[in-house]
């Protein structure tokens, strides 16, 4: 067995010397995905602890990388502007309450643009708290205060139902309040959406083509579904619609955050399916 393994970590090893230094070769947008940062809760998939994402921002900061909104991508597909060296990409789901009072200060003090696929029925007004518990998403002021800098919303659904599970008369209906709830509270968004539980209907392909035409339909222009893959550059003939993320999760070492700015988490992944 350690015959066989031995080389391979060797070959990837040089692919990943290669990476780094063959530049223009293998360039790419990394799209990394975020839902909680806090200092009080222990650190798992969902949960990224803020010291974590402190260092995390220390290190794209550092080595360059210039983080990106929504609309720079827009501008980057539809009018042809050239994306910033090293573009990064930061998004965060839902709009818990922590990226705003955990997140929004560092991304000041870094510097960094972020955007959150906000859910606008979680969006806790006076008279609406959500069906979540109280104080566990962002006030309406929270997130106007967060969308003037450093933050850009996209849409994520009204209550974060799963499309798979709902009819298309279901999707299409979903789509219309949630808009239209964004729109009465007067937060802005950008014409893109992010799938809730990361299910865009691959295996209903006839289904799938519908959803397309419904989020078109409410002005959706973009969407982004997960698998841990770089964005090819320049992103020529790419399905605007299913464009790539990286999970983050909090258990990630900074070792395997720098691998996911690489494009390599899935072979680490790989690798540790292999050890175990």
């Amino acid at each position: 067995m350690a015959s066989i393994i031995i080389p391979v970590i060797i070959l990837v090893m040089l692919f990943i010397l290669m990476y780094m230094y063959a530049g223009p070769f293998f360039r790419g947008l990394p799209v990394l995905v975020y839902h909680r940062i806090n200092s009080t809760k222990t650190p798992d998939f969902i949960n990224v602890a803020t010291s974590r994402m402190r260092e995390q921002l220390e290190y794209i900061t550092k080595k360059g990388y210039n983080t990106i909104f929504i609309s720079d991508l827009i501008d980057y597909f539809e009018k042809g502007t050239p994306l910033p060296p090293k573009p990064l990409m930061i998004t965060l789901d839902d709009g818990f309450r922590d990226n705003y009072t955990d997140l929004y200060p560092l991304l000041k003090e870094f510097n960094c643009k972020a955007n959150i696929f906000i859910v606008a029925g979680f969006v806790q007004t006076p008279g609406n708290m959500g069906p979540r518990a109280e104080g566990e998403f962002m006030t309406l002021e929270e997130a106007k205060t967060v969308c003037r800098d450093h933050i850009q919303f996209g849409l994520h659904t009204m209550y974060h139902k799963r499309y798979d599970r709902m009819t298309l008369e279901e999707i299409d209906e979903d789509m219309r309040v949630s808009k239209q709830r964004l729109d009465e509270l007067g937060i802005p968004y950008q014409p893109c959406f992010a799938y809730s539980f990361a299910v865009y209907l691959k295996n209903d392909p006839v289904k799938q083509k519908a959803m397309f035409g419904i989020l078109k339909k409410h002005g959706v222009r973009y969407a982004f579904k997960t698998g841990d893959r770089l964005n090819k550059l320049p992103m020529k003939n790419v399905n605007r619609l299913l464009l790539k993320r990286s999970t983050i999760s909090g258990t990630y070492s900074m070792f395997k955050f720098k691998m996911t700015l690489l494009g390599f988490i899935r072979i680490i992944a790989r690798f540790e399916r292999i050890f175990k």
